[in-house]
């Protein structure tokens, strides 16, 4: 199903902008940075860059990419070279990667799909409605979402009384807000596990297990998504459910997600890529807030764990995976 509205977003992109027609002298060949904090995302090659495919731009035709995957750390060093391969647009999709781009030009045109950071509490936006500098984009800053997360996790486990919280320690602390507000309203206790590689995570699942935690939540970061496999290995050895903010990981093991449609954010982003690059000015385009939520639900996963997902849960899924 996932897949299916993949393509169905593809196909209303396609249908909503015409494809570029400019007589071949007229071409120009557009350079797009992507900058992006973990290994080289799926996200871009089966979202991004196909919704820009949709909307008549092509790699080595009319479009190039420069590429910019790397550590948090590495980011900046990124982003400067983006800039000064004279970019006519850089792609970012966290808020390390929004501080790295701004951080290494106020001319180029920054888009951001940004689910941690207030860009205009960050000096980059002088209001959502009116940008007036050079990014705009997606931000999800409302720490009441991540609330909104753990209170959907609390329904499905209703004896649940500890919670193991992966977070990413490079990204805006703005997300852990609500969630440790929310867990004293739920009388839950939270333990926020640091995970800046890969090779922190058997210890995070052994401790836990140790603390008898009931269940493990994702919280959104690219380096934590490039990570999926393996969290998803350790919960199935330790029977942990797990809860994350995409439906990536709920498709490949996971118990739920609650968050974004991803498919949706990235769409919109490709449209706005579209508009910067034809020569709107960024910062005239208002920052947008996702407008889509999925709640998906595995219960396959459920079935192998021994948990009874309430019917309250079920009847509100976008999807249940059966």
């Amino acid at each position: 199903m996932i897949r299916r509205r993949l393509l169905l977003s593809f196909a209303a992109l396609a249908a909503a902008a015409p494809l570029h027609k400019a007589r071949p002298e007229e071409r120009k060949v557009f350079r797009v940075g992507l900058l992006w904090n973990s290994p080289h995302p799926k996200m871009y090659d089966d979202l991004f860059i196909g919704a820009m495919g949709a909307l008549g731009y092509r790699e080595g035709d009319n479009l190039r990419f420069e590429y910019g995957f790397g550590r948090p750390d590495e980011l900046p060093a990124l982003a400067k070279r983006i800039a000064q391969a004279n970019a006519d647009l850089i792609h970012c999709g966290s808020s390390a990667a929004v501080r790295a781009a701004m951080g290494a030009t106020r001319k180029i045109p920054v888009l951001a799909v940004d689910l941690e950071s207030d860009p205009v509490a960050k000096g980059f936006a002088s209001s959502l409605a009116h940008p007036g500098g050079n990014l705009t984009g997606f931000f999800l800053d409302l720490p009441e979402f991540s609330a909104k997360r753990l209170e959907v996790l609390k329904e499905t486990l209703p004896d649940l009384s500890r919670v193991t919280v992966l977070w990413d320690p490079s990204l805006e602390g703005t997300p852990l807000v609500g969630l440790k507000t929310a867990a004293k309203t739920l009388r839950l206790r939270v333990f926020v596990s640091d995970v800046r590689d890969g090779s922190a995570l058997d210890a995070v699942f052994r401790a836990a297990v140790d603390r008898k935690t009931g269940a493990v939540m994702v919280m959104q970061s690219p380096r934590l998504d490039s990570y999926k496999d393996h969290i998803l290995e350790l919960g199935a050895k330790h029977r942990l459910p797990l809860m994350a903010m995409f439906a990536n990981f709920t498709v490949d093991g996971g118990l739920l997600n609650y968050g974004p449609n991803v498919e949706d954010l990235t769409s919109r982003s490709a449209i706005y890529a579209d508009k910067i690059l034809k020569g709107a000015n960024p910062g005239d385009l208002p920052i947008q807030r996702p407008t889509k939520f999925d709640l998906v639900v595995n219960l396959k996963t459920a079935k192998v764990l021994g948990i009874t997902i309430p019917e309250s849960i079920l009847l509100r899924a976008d999807e249940v995976i059966r």
